[in-house]
């Protein structure tokens, strides 16, 4: 199987959907809908992170901001998505490796999941 991504998205069609099509795409994918612990995250040894910019009790910039300040976590790509308009001033505070706006298309998720995890 394919690289792992660990996606964390809150609304159940689109962290449903998002995973069918990134498996169908040759990934292997854990969905959350929520942060759990940190422990957690690191022991499904993820190739990168794609996390909802919007998400409840914990923002995806800040979770990017946790994962890069951890060793453990530091150098996995983290993808933030998000259909606020301000995606990419989330991304730059969180130091995302890259983001991406909703609506997208898979096609586009795919090729951005692809550059950042070489």
């Amino acid at each position: 199987m394919g690289k792992h991504i660990v996606l964390i998205e809150d609304e159940a069609d689109i962290l449903d959907s998002t995973t069918l099509l990134l498996e169908h795409a040759g990934f292997r994918v854990s969905g959350f809908k929520a942060f759990t612990t940190l422990e957690e995250i690191v022991a499904l040894q993820p190739d990168c992170f794609l996390l909802d910019e919007n998400l409840p009790g914990i923002s995806g910039h800040i979770m990017c901001i946790l994962f890069k300040s951890k060793p453990p976590t530091k150098d996995i790509p983290v993808v933030l998505i998000s259909a606020n308009p301000a995606i990419k001033q989330m991304a730059a505070i969180g130091e995302a490796d890259a983001y991406i706006g909703k609506p997208f298309e898979i096609r586009e998720l795919i090729d951005v999941l692809t550059r950042v995890m070489v």
